[in-house]
């Protein structure tokens, strides 16, 4: 089962990679957060869509 913390903390790792993808730009984090909310959003309706109870996991983290 997946908490607020762990979702938020998903959230936070997705937007950290998409700032340093991006050559670190200053002054976009939140544009950064939003689009790593919806991509962790977009991950967890497919992982529900499919059946699993638990995201998949990321060899990254």
């Amino acid at each position: 089962m997946s908490t607020t913390a762990d979702r938020e903390e998903r959230i936070r790792q997705m937007a950290h990679r998409i700032w340093e993808s991006e050559g670190r730009p200053y002054g976009q984090d939140e544009r950064h957060w939003h689009m790593a909310e919806r991509l962790v959003e977009a991950n967890e309706r497919a992982v529900f869509e499919a059946g699993d109870s638990e995201p998949p996991h990321d060899p990254e983290a």
